[in-house]
């Protein structure tokens, strides 16, 4: 049977964190209790070479990031029983020092402690000095590189702890400095994943961009030459092996760190250490710092044959990771749904990822995309089923397109085909509507990787109609717009109430017109309407419902511009939404940008951004006696007005922006199911009575 070399991974061994010593001492013993002996990092890489036969019951002693406990407390009792020992140190944490005893060396603190004091504070004394690995030489034993900083990358945007309440120790490794509110994620390493770096602009909450696989492998580079320039110095060995940190390696970064001069590098992978193993894949068993002595003596048993560690193997792969993404529709209107899948192309480019867009060649959001960093690709055979599903496997594979995200029908039937074809890619199929979907909806999602809706209600609809729970995901609007600043009090005569929609029966302009009427009832002098999308005359059924007193004052703009849309928005003071349905409008994201307060139906995913009494009113469908009411309310107090415009507009401001929209995304992107409510509870409100209320206009 043939020899494998097992190779045990410990960190620090005290008693604050990590292996204590009684415990690691009970490790040492089994082992020589079982017949193991230990060799050296070098013996085996011989051994993989086939320059020296490997010798039975061996192990190999790591210890990874060159903790002082290492020299304290590990190097005396490997000493004690004739053993050997392989450490690896982090050269930027190695400052020239003296060697200390159990007497003069700093008290003991936890190792992730160690690594924030290092990262943030330049403090390394809780890590050897070069005098200290010197002396480890001096006794025969081995040092090798662990790289210079334990550098860590964001590997998601799934949110864990703030800094302040106990974050892992590698977002000290990322920030530039600390920030108690500052948000984390899982970490892995810096030499293997783009991941997700912090942009800090003084605009809040960080932004998050992706690093270019091209400044990692730059990273790499400068970071090898460089730790192995230190390396090289300090044990003065011909050739030098590597330890990745976490264990993580890629096969780019692996090219990088073969350039730089190493000539292997250890895992934490399990498997078979011998003849013929890939040096740059010797393998680890990690052991945790509650694992006994039987537990070392099972894990030799295990790895110590050859066919054993093949039946108990553990191999590393690369977690994958979000580059580049299409958006695909054959719209030839700027409609909502349009408008936000070009706010999420823009979110997604500021993001670092790279961006494409699939479109017909006569659509307007051509136009909509030009100022933004897109590449778009023209297709107009959207109808012919195969022929798109065939163009769009070709596009993915000359692109190496990762995600596919589609809007509207022929574009995720189109996206599911590719698929079925072959193509590699995850897609998803944006729902932004509120209506009864088909009746084979549920079939295209259960062949799509999920379906992205902008509120809880939509995802409810389609759950109702057989689209799997866990194929459901929200990711709410964001605002896109120019930035208005936070609204300033506004105190006039009049007040002017905006309807923005068209007069179909699902918009409710009838609501609209009756809620009007009942407060023209009761007074309406120094008020007026404006019906934005709405034509300037009217007939038939709608016209019963225009009277006398709403149509003195009442101003119909017709179909306008977006542009002439929010210029009108901009002369409001409070928008109302009559709708009998809705999934979430952007025309009240950007009323609120513009700090106007709303009055809505009761209806889809309104209720979601809308939380009454604190950024607007909420009525049931159709009541417009409510509608009224809320309207009065409105007329008679600008408090009320400004308080409520001012929250609206920190929930767009924070809640609802496109970084956020973009984070989002990313995270159902990589895997992760959102269904998340947007906490209203946290918008603030204006408390304060003596606040000054003068003339001010948006």
């Amino acid at each position: 049977m043939r020899t494998s070399i097992p190779v045990l991974c410990y960190h620090n061994v005290n008693d604050i964190d990590g292996h204590t010593p009684e415990l690691f001492c009970e490790h040492l013993d089994a082992m020589i209790d079982a017949g193991w002996h230990t060799i050296s990092a070098r013996e085996l890489l011989a051994v993989t070479r086939g320059q020296m036969k490997a010798p039975k019951k061996t192990v190999v002693l790591t210890f990874d990031d060159g903790h002082l406990s290492n020299w304290l407390t590990v190097v005396p009792e490997l000493e004690k029983r004739n053993m050997t020992g392989t450490f690896f140190g982090l050269s930027d944490f190695t400052i020239d020092g003296p060697v200390r005893t159990m007497e003069t060396a700093p008290d003991m603190v936890s190792m992730p402690d160690a690594f924030r004091n290092a990262h943030l504070n330049g403090d390394f004394s809780q890590f050897m000095t070069t005098e200290e690995f010197k002396a480890i030489l001096d006794k025969g034993m081995e040092v090798f590189s662990h790289g210079r900083r334990h550098q860590g990358a964001f590997l998601d945007l799934k949110p864990l702890q703030r800094m302040g309440n106990n974050a892992h120790w590698g977002a000290w490794s990322i920030y530039p400095g600390f920030n108690a509110a500052w948000p984390t994620f899982k970490v892995g390493s810096g030499y293997v994943y783009d991941g997700f770096q912090p942009v800090l602009d003084g605009s809040g909450e960080p932004r998050f961009v992706q690093r270019s696989t091209a400044d990692r492998l730059a990273f790499c580079r400068r970071d090898f030459r460089k730790s192995m320039d230190w390396i090289r110095e300090l044990n003065g060995y011909d050739e030098q092996l590597f330890c990745w940190p976490w264990g993580q390696f890629c096969p780019d970064a692996q090219d990088e760190l073969r350039k730089a001069g190493y000539v292997g590098a250890f895992t934490l992978e399990r498997w078979v250490n011998a003849k013929g193993t890939n040096p740059f894949r010797l393998n680890r068993i990690g052991v945790g710092k509650k694992k006994t002595g039987a537990w070392i003596q099972s894990r030799l048993r295990m790895y110590g044959s050859d066919p054993a560690a093949r039946v108990f193997f553990k191999l590393h792969t690369k977690r994958p990771e979000v580059h580049r993404v299409l958006f695909t529709t054959d719209s030839v209107k700027l409609s909502g749904g349009s408008r936000q899948m070009v706010n999420n192309i823009k979110a997604m480019s500021e993001m670092g990822i790279t961006t494409y867009a699939l479109l017909t060649s006569d659509s307007p959001i051509n136009d909509a995309l030009k100022d933004l960093d897109v590449e778009i690709i023209h297709f107009d055979g959207f109808r012919h089923y195969l022929k798109a599903g065939r163009f769009l496997k070709k596009l993915v594979k000359e692109h190496a397109i990762d995600v596919v995200h589609t809007f509207h029908n022929r574009a995720y039937k189109m996206g599911v085909l590719a698929r079925l074809m072959g193509a590699k890619y995850k897609l998803f199929i944006n729902r932004g509507v509120i209506s009864k979907p088909n009746s084979i909806f549920f079939l295209w999602t259960a062949l799509a990787n999920g379906v992205i809706t902008n509120s809880r209600q939509c995802a409810d609809i389609l759950r109702a109609h057989h689209v799997l729970k866990r194929r459901l995901n929200v990711v709410y609007n964001a605002y896109v717009g120019p930035d208005f600043g936070t609204p300033k009090p506004r105190k006039k005569r009049g007040i002017r109430f905006i309807y923005i929609g068209n007069n179909a029966h699902i918009k409710g302009y009838d609501v609209f017109l009756d809620a009007a009427a009942a407060l023209c009832e009761k007074g309406c002098r120094d008020m007026e309407f404006v019906a934005v999308g709405v034509p300037q005359e009217i007939s038939g059924d709608l016209a019963a419902h225009l009277t006398p007193a709403v149509r003195e004052r009442l101003r119909a703009t017709g179909t306008i511009p977006h542009n002439q849309v929010l210029e009108e928005l901009a002369f409001a003071d409070v928008q109302v939404m009559t709708s009998r349905k809705e999934s979430l409008p952007n025309v009240l994201l950007e009323g609120f940008a513009l700090g106007v307060p709303a009055i809505c139906t009761r209806v889809g995913g309104v209720p979601e951004i809308i939380q009454d009494g604190v950024n607007g009113f909420l009525c049931d469908n159709e009541d417009s006696a409510c509608l009224a009411e809320k309207m009065q309310a409105m007329a008679d107090d600008s408090k009320i007005r400004y308080s409520m415009g001012y929250a609206g507009h920190a929930l767009v401001s924070t809640m609802l922006t496109p970084e956020a929209k973009g984070r989002n995304l990313m995270r159902v992107y990589m895997g992760e199911r959102l269904d998340e409510p947007l906490d209203l509870n946290m918008l603030p409100t204006v408390q304060d009575e003596d606040e000054p209320f003068g003339h001010s206009e948006h």
